[in-house]
């Protein structure tokens, strides 16, 4: 019997072990589609260990890997799994697209449109949807890159903008691995260049709590609430520190990151392109909260779904901060899609509440039933009163376009984004 070669036994092997990975790859993206996320994390991770470190497959199943971290909320690690994707496959526009939405995620705002720009770019003249929607979550992370370095003050370029969130988040890391001494470096290093964010100074605070350096934990927290005056994290953290000081330990602190609250609610959109740049493109979204998948929904409109949507019920409240994460909320107008029973639908150009951080809309249901009535006054005024439901927005150019020529049932559905999410928050009295 001959004895076979050790180099031919690796090239028997080679095919099958493809072959396995091959199916375990399509295997993960089912469970993806059906919302097994942490099924998908554990397809994925071994792969990975037999993968080669610069190969196409490496690259797709670190894809897969970000999408179902990011889907779990774990945002850090989807984060640093796009990373290592692209220094794999620089010029995938896809992948800068997900680095980007994982940069939003993780509050690296100037990242994030260092990311969609490259996405932007590599579509090229690419007129089809996807780089379409590339396009305007650019648009969306200028904007809030815009307020995010109003707020930083100062005249800072885009590089030393991402090189302080970088520093930022790698001081909440060291924060989370109880590193204070090193933490404290961090924040101290970017009040230092003209950080002034709240945050760093709260941070900053428990980092020197934590050291049991009570006296500068004190004037940090204080300072976070000269710049913050409603910043809870600092106020709740001062209340709390005479009992400290009291007991000798850190008695009650808290490090809360919003990318792992384990009550967000998220939504992850999977497109079936068309087999050119024009045709439709099918998508299907899953909705998530926490860890229990909601189920599915066909959107009713064409466009990418954009938003997650909160109508507020509160007369009294007008939500100048986000619900969620507390940071400030800002001005802006949406074109609403309003359906109104029992067969009217029209656009309104509504100046709404809006947080960059939790991509929250919010309407007050006030004003908006207000300007319905108005609308109606004098066309359809025996329908004020009736149900109605906001369906989405649209893009301001297809609003504007409508405004002159009005736009047919079919049109409105071609250019409406539904909302990715309807969201509810409940006041609660103490």
């Amino acid at each position: 019997m001959s004895k076979k070669s050790k180099r031919s036994r690796q090239l028997q092997r080679k095919p099958l072990v493809s072959r396995l990975i091959e199916q375990n790859v399509r295997h993960a993206q089912y469970q993806i589609q059906q919302g097994d996320f942490a099924g998908a994390i554990r397809t994925c991770e071994p792969l990975l260990r037999e993968l080669p470190s610069r190969s196409s497959q490496r690259v797709e199943v670190l894809a897969l890997l970000g999408l179902a971290h990011g889907m779990s909320q774990n945002f850090e690690r989807s984060y640093e799994l796009f990373s290592e994707a692209l220094t794999i496959d620089p010029t995938n526009a896809e992948l800068w697209y997900n680095h980007g939405l994982a940069c939003r995620f993780t509050t690296r705002v100037g990242q994030a449109v260092r990311s969609f720009e490259q996405a932007v770019k590599l579509s090229g003249n690419d007129a089809g949807e996807l780089a379409r929607k590339f396009a305007r979550e650019l648009e969306v992370s200028r904007g809030d890159l815009q307020d995010a370095m109003l707020e930083q003050g100062g005249s800072l370029t885009l590089d030393q903008f991402i090189e302080r969130e970088e520093l930022f988040m790698r001081a909440m890391k060291l924060m989370r691995l109880s590193e204070w001494q090193k933490a404290e470096r961090l924040f101290r290093q970017i009040i230092d260049t003209g950080g002034c964010l709240p945050q760093y100074w709260g941070n900053l605070g428990v980092s020197l709590i934590m050291q049991m350096r009570y006296d500068d934990a004190e004037a940090a927290l204080k300072r976070a609430l000269e710049i913050d005056p409603t910043y809870p994290m600092a106020r709740n953290n001062l209340e709390k520190l005479p009992e400290i000081r009291r007991s000798e330990r850190p008695l009650g602190i808290e490090l809360k990151d919003l990318s792992h609250q384990s009550d967000i609610k998220q939504s992850l959109t999977l497109y079936n392109k068309g087999d050119t740049s024009s045709s439709p493109v099918a998508h299907t979204t899953i909705e998530k909260t926490g860890n229990t998948i909601k189920g599915t929904r066909k959107a009713l409109g064409k466009q990418l779904p954009l938003y997650r949507f909160f109508l507020n019920p509160y007369h009294d409240i007008r939500f100048t901060s986000c619900p969620q994460c507390r940071s400030k909320t800002r001005l802006r107008k949406f074109p609403l899609v309003i359906h109104v029973d029992p067969t009217h639908t029209l656009i309104l150009g509504k100046t709404c509440r809006y947080c960059t951080n939790c991509d929250l809309l919010i309407v007050h249901q006030d004003q908006l039933e207000e300007q319905l009535a108005a609308y109606f006054s004098t066309t359809n005024p025996e329908i004020i009163g009736n149900d109605y439901l906001v369906m989405g927005t649209l893009d301001k150019p297809e609003w504007k376009q409508g405004m002159q020529d009005p736009l047919s049932m079919q049109e409105m559905l071609e250019h409406l984004h539904d909302f990715k999410e309807a969201v509810t928050f409940r006041l609660e009295y103490v």
